[in-house]
């Protein structure tokens, strides 16, 4: 039989980035050759034994690649009709979270293969040493940084006009939202293993709010599934912000899901060019000549300065979360209008440095560079 060092917990919904250790061995009598672990579909990795006759194997590089199968790309498509509700939840489950079978085999020789197989769970996710928080599979998440001291409440902002989701991890079908606000309940039928609910595409005449109105300011959505008690239920504080102009970003964050933020109508623009080198053309006589080189052309690369001021702890968290993000996209669409993955654009962060708390402070301050992709010039 084979024996785990620490038990392998089938229902623990495991972080696809963190490292994932397990260490096992056989307890048939003999010594062991060495062992296969299997992970469907996928990769076979043989290990060999430590002198006691113990095999260590970390599921975090096979996982990993796994899991990320188009680069965190987001190229959703949504087609939102107020009068069916389904048509605001996707299924993500690609990029969101794996869910494969392992095999353990043990090679003892004459004393045949021990083997294990177990069923388990990951989320396109990482947490950090000091704020470990173990998660089962059959537990309702919310995919993004949950409020402090509360482990079933989430904090959103929603600015009107502009397009907008959240994501859920959850292993079985159908969610019932409640606006506590209001006393509104809408169904939607998530799939499971990573789901997004669309509030908006940018319109406003076609949102969530048709079936599922939103006060302005502050709206405590309960989130709760068919079959869970009452002390199951996950909240969302989610606030509904009026529209304003500034710099929309969207992300992949820590959770799994994306997180959004409108930075302030502020923002900068530098623009800075450096030259693709020159050709010799020394040839003629000065008479006759426009020079001794001539340019081949110009690198041309926009930063946008960007700034979110007073933000609380709970919107400090999310939008801290920038600094770490893989995926990082600036909506290029116009409010009010309908939008789809190709308004959005890919930049990079280029701050490398922010201070997330101010002990004199009780509201943060960010600012952050964004850089552009490189302009298309003319050159030789």
């Amino acid at each position: 039989m084979i024996q785990f060092v620490k038990p392998l917990v089938p229902n623990r919904l495991r972080m696809a980035y963190n490292n994932d250790v397990v260490r096992f061995y056989s307890t048939l009598g003999g010594t062991p050759a060495y062992s296969d672990v299997t992970i469907y579909p996928g990769v076979t990795v043989r290990l060999y034994p430590d002198p006691n006759g113990r095999f260590y194997f970390n599921f975090r590089p096979y996982i990993s690649t796994f899991i990320n199968t188009a680069n965190f790309e987001d190229t959703t498509e949504t087609n939102l009709t107020a009068e069916d509700p389904d048509s605001f939840v996707y299924s993500a489950m690609n990029n969101v979270a794996t869910q494969r079978n392992v095999t353990f085999a043990i090679n003892m020789g004459d004393a045949g293969t021990d083997t294990a197989s177990y069923t388990l769970t990951w989320l396109a996710a990482a947490q950090q040493i000091g704020s470990y928080t173990e998660y089962n599979i059959n537990n309702l998440l919310v995919l993004s940084p949950a409020m402090p001291d509360a482990a079933n409440t989430w904090y959103l902002k929603y600015w009107e006009g502009y397009p907008f989701d959240f994501s859920v991890f959850s292993n079985v079908t159908g969610m019932e939202v409640t606006n506590t606000t209001n006393l509104v309940s809408a169904s939607l039928n998530v799939v499971g293993y990573g789901d997004r609910v669309f509030l908006s595409d940018g319109r406003t005449d076609e949102t969530l709010e048709d079936f599922l109105p939103l006060a302005k300011g502050y709206n405590t959505l309960k989130l709760l599934r068919e079959n869970d008690s009452p002390e199951d239920a996950k909240f969302i504080q989610l606030e509904k912000a009026a529209p304003c102009e500034g710099v929309y970003l969207k992300w992949r964050n820590a959770q799994g899901g994306y997180s959004y933020w409108l930075f302030e109508n502020t923002y900068a623009v530098d623009r800075n060019a450096k030259s693709l080198g020159e050709l010799n053309r020394d040839f003629e006589n000065p008479e006759n000549s426009f020079g001794n080189t001539t340019q081949v052309g110009r690198e041309v690369q926009d930063t946008l300065k960007i700034v979110a001021e007073l933000l609380t702890p709970p919107q400090r968290d999310i939008v801290q979360n920038l600094l770490e993000s893989p995926k990082v996209y600036l909506f290029t669409g116009k409010p009010y209008s309908r939008s789809d993955y190709r308004s959005w654009i890919e930049v990079s962060v280029k701050t490398t440095s922010a201070r997330i708390k101010n002990p004199r402070e009780s509201l943060t301050n960010f600012a952050f560079d964004i850089e552009l992709p490189v302009r298309y010039t003319v050159s030789l």
